[in-house]
């Protein structure tokens, strides 16, 4: 089929595998079986250092024989779960602007999008409610579990 998009092959870990080209975040985390605790990181070119590949990446432009190995978490991150997806962030208190970016990378067509956020398992008291639109939310460490929903008005 013509909408097919062509296989890769990609290194992770020195193991070759066949991917999807292009893929998301989500499909190398579960293609190279990423534990839990443990992140990808693209191998660098030349003098060009390592990057590492978001969980949360909605499209990755892949290479044939590209490099990627697996590697402990930053020090300083975050795994929360987004509309039953988890997600690796950087920083403790996200905006509920960040949340709806995160949860609609590429936004939602239609007339006048409202979105909703609710969260249980916060750092923040409350621990679990609705938050308003300019509002912030601090995560804990791991386990924030946030639902996103999009509505149009009419």
């Amino acid at each position: 089929m013509s909408d097919d998009k062509p296989d890769v092959r990609i290194h992770i870990d020195q193991k070759p595998l066949h991917s999807p080209n292009p893929t998301t975040g989500v499909g190398l985390y579960e293609l190279g079986q990423v534990p839990e605790g443990q992140v990808l990181h693209k191998g660098g070119e030349g003098n060009q250092e390592d990057r590492l590949v978001r969980i949360d990446s909605p499209k990755i432009d892949l290479t044939q024989d590209q490099h990627f190995h697996r590697g402990e978490a930053p020090e300083k991150h975050y795994v929360i779960i987004v509309n039953t997806d988890p997600v690796v962030v950087d920083h403790d208190v996200l905006t509920f602007d960040e949340l709806v970016k995160i949860a609609f990378p590429v936004p939602p067509t239609g007339q006048d999008p409202e979105f909703t956020v609710s969260f249980e398992h916060a750092k923040s008291v409350p621990h679990h409610g609705d938050l308003p639109p300019n509002g912030t939310v601090t995560v804990r460490k791991h386990g924030t579990i946030f639902d996103v929903d999009h509505t149009n008005r009419s």
